[in-house]
């Protein structure tokens, strides 16, 4: 669903974020910082994202290139069919979304009624299944619907395997794909796809991750508070 006004150029917030963050440290003596790297699209100018948002078949092709194209997070959880979740997975997914994407600047709703056509569709839809997902692969998102940004992405879908793939971790690594974040190997510069400071981003993820402050940082910087 799209913002009611245009966001805020990102660049030149992470320039102002990184400069209030150097005067900080200076002050008070602090020897780090929260961005550790560069793992929101567009990542560089050759990276992940770099030539924008497009739709991908279902299940994706291993790319995640898009933002949720709104700070007002619309989500529904599939009831029925072939992609229903269970009521663990359905309390996964509400627990990830409040206690790790709530406090930042997204602000998170459920939609009880779904739209899957036009320019106003349900931003994340979950799923569970292993459609179309790799052997390797835990879960997957892609998108089904750019937006009118470049970046961005009108609808996407999460699909995360079932029984105990559907941790409250792995929804926090797919809903991060969703609204922009990467792996540790396509950000920049790079890190090791375990380091600990990607937070639930960390691939394979841990049931217990968190988003991390690199990860909250990316985010506020490209969603305006809405």
């Amino acid at each position: 669903m799209r913002r009611p006004h245009p966001r805020t150029t990102r660049n030149r917030l992470l320039t102002l974020l990184a400069l209030a963050v150097a005067g900080l440290m200076t002050a008070v003596g602090i020897s780090w910082a929260a961005i550790v790297t560069d793992n929101m699209v567009p990542v560089g100018t050759d990276g992940a994202g770099a030539w924008g948002c497009r739709v991908d078949p279902d299940g994706g092709d291993g790319s995640t290139d898009c933002w949720t194209d709104n700070s007002n997070v619309y989500y529904y959880m599939d009831s029925g069919g072939e992609f229903r979740l269970e009521d663990v997975d359905k309390a996964n997914v509400r627990s990830a979304l409040s206690t790790e994407y709530s406090p930042t600047h997204l602000a998170i709703h459920y939609d009880a009624d779904p739209v899957f056509s036009g320019s106003a569709e349900t931003d994340i839809v979950y799923q569970e299944g292993s459609k179309n997902l790799d052997a390797d692969s835990a879960g997957v998102t892609w998108c089904n619907g750019v937006g009118s940004g470049r970046y961005d992405c009108d609808q996407q879908y999460i699909r995360i395997r079932g029984y105990d793939a559907y941790t409250k971790g792995r929804v926090c690594h797919e809903t991060g794909h969703a609204v922009g974040l990467q792996h540790g190997s396509a950000s920049q510069p790079s890190l090791g796809n375990q380091d600990t400071r990607l937070g639930c981003l960390q691939t394979p993820s841990a049931p217990g991750d968190h988003l991390g402050s690199n990860n909250k940082d990316h985010i506020n910087a490209v969603y305006p508070a809405p």
